[in-house]
């Protein structure tokens, strides 16, 4: 167990007439203290803050490494065979270096391989995706067991939930759990929201349907009463999150979308920015950018639209629901809408058959369509999939070239995006972090990342109108503010809108 320990009582009692001095202890506790990493999507990310919101409630205070853990979490990603092989290590990790930690996994990879985790010596507990939401209890209660029968082998404890079977293979059904909302983290400036998980969609290459199951969304009352809450604790930026977020609403009553749920929420006269992490090409419609367009002091006008390829025939293969034609069109109506907004995209090379020809199909569409940044994911082959029975799989080698390629592409491209704004002015919400000098970063509406002059004290959580300077390290741009205090609200609705 950790080595901090929180003294109930401490009496020192002198005896004068022998000048003994007594230590009397009368109980020593241990603190519960929790380490948690994640792995992964900005759902897992999510997941992590509601988890350590759970934990917090049970009397367990966060650390920084697993030493001082009595309860390890990892919170795995499977999207590909790597990020499988790095929740492995990990978590052996864990155990090297604490002994007497709790190991646990959760996650997408303990949904689809629970039995190689189970298998795993250094692993204690392991909580598929659809037993996220008794992670936090079930661990204490192991803990508390652990020290009640101190003798007690772990082994000896089943490392599953009771009503859950262990997965080899990803050899499992489609399920599909109740989505209720948790509290998000609200220790930051922005606050990510999850309003929709899990996939219908089965693209060939792709265990999310495995890992997360069905489409599922969270009831339009509840997301509004923990914005409302959000708001209240000060909140500055929200990120709405989900797998399939256009999705939002198709398993609830007729007539909730997402569309509705942001035209509620611009109803509200102290809303404040939203952001969304991710949508599929289909689900950014007119309709839902008409809606966006309405209040733009609050929109954050970025955009990461999955691609995967720029070809027709490997999209077609891939089972993705649009050509390259339906995705261009889409980008441009959004550009028409948002002209400065930020477009980014998931691309996979390397799929089953593609060949030299029509991977450089993708370079050209992607310098076509404009993207300004990429995430590359390099094809790889995942159990119970239907590409992973497809003839015409890439030599290693071929793959990884292919993907060094697009990440070179992807910072060209960004640093193109980038200089289009200095000597331009924005508005940037300021965050917690700082780099490495020292100055507080922060963020545009459009995800320009901005540091704060080392000079200027910037306050987290204000919005300040800054000037784009130039370039400082890792694609950051640096800010001269121009105003040192945050504007109110309204003044940056009346400023943006022109009034």
């Amino acid at each position: 167990m950790p080595k901090n320990l929180a003294r109930e009582s401490l009496r020192i009692v002198f005896k004068e007439s022998s000048f003994e001095a007594l230590l009397s202890v009368e109980s020593l506790k241990p603190m519960p203290t929790l380490y948690i990493k994640t792995l992964g999507c900005k759902v897992n990310t999510y997941d992590t803050h509601a988890l350590e919101n759970q934990f917090k409630a049970l009397g367990y205070d966060i650390v920084e490494s697993p030493d001082l853990a009595t309860v390890s979490v990892l919170n795995t990603c499977s999207v590909t065979e790597n990020a499988d092989k790095e929740a492995r290590y990990l978590l052996r990790r864990f155990r090297r270096e604490n002994p007497d930690t709790v190991v646990v996994a959760t996650g997408c990879y303990a949904q689809t391989d629970s039995q190689r985790l189970v298998d795993m010596d250094e692993v204690d507990l392991v909580f598929p995706n659809q037993t996220k939401d008794i992670v936090a209890v079930s661990t204490d209660d192991f803990v508390k067991r652990l020290e009640t029968h101190s003798g007690e082998p772990r082994a000896q404890v089943s490392k599953l939930p009771s009503h859950v079977k262990a997965v080899s293979g990803n050899k499992q059904g489609h399920f599909k759990s109740a989505l209720t909302m948790l509290e998000a983290d609200s220790s930051q400036t922005r606050a990510f929201l999850k309003i929709q998980d899990g996939c219908n969609g089965f693209c060939t290459y792709c265990l999310i349907p495995y890992a997360r199951g069905a489409s599922r969304s969270v009831a339009p009352d509840e997301v509004t009463r923990e914005v409302r809450r959000l708001i209240e604790l000060g909140i500055k930026e929200i990120v709405f999150t989900g797998i399939h977020i256009g999705d939002y609403g198709d398993d609830l009553e007729e007539g909730v979308t997402f569309v509705r749920l942001i035209e509620e929420l611009f109803s509200w006269p102290d809303m404040i920015r939203i952001r969304i992490s991710s949508l599929e090409p289909r689900e950014l419609g007119e309709d839902l950018l008409k809606v966006l367009s309405q209040r733009p002091e609050l929109f954050c006008d970025h955009f990461h639209l999955p691609l995967q390829s720029g070809n027709d025939r490997i999209l077609k293969l891939m089972r993705r629901s649009y050509d390259s034609k339906t995705y261009a069109d889409n980008v441009a109506l959004a550009r028409k809408y948002f002209p400065n907004a930020n477009f980014g995209a998931d691309i996979i090379p390397g799929f089953p058959s593609e060949t030299d020809e029509e991977f450089e199909d993708t370079l050209a569409f992607i310098k076509s369509v404009g993207l300004n940044y990429l995430h590359v994911f390099p094809y790889s082959q995942r159990p119970n999939t239907a590409a992973a029975k497809m003839p015409g799989h890439l030599p290693a080698e071929v793959v990884k070239a292919r993907a060094s390629k697009l990440r070179k592409l992807s910072v060209e491209l960004k640093e193109n995006y980038l200089r289009r704004f200095v000597g331009t002015e924005t508005l940037v919400l300021w965050e917690k972090d700082t780099d490495s000098q020292g100055r507080v970063k922060g963020h545009s509406t459009n995800y320009l990342e901005v540091c704060a002059p080392q000079h200027i004290a910037v306050v987290p959580g204000t919005i300040n109108r800054v000037l784009l300077k130039g370039f400082v390290e890792d694609h950051r741009l640096l800010g001269k503010l121009l105003d040192l205090t945050a504007l109110p609200l309204e003044t940056l609705q009346e400023e943006m809108l022109g009034t």
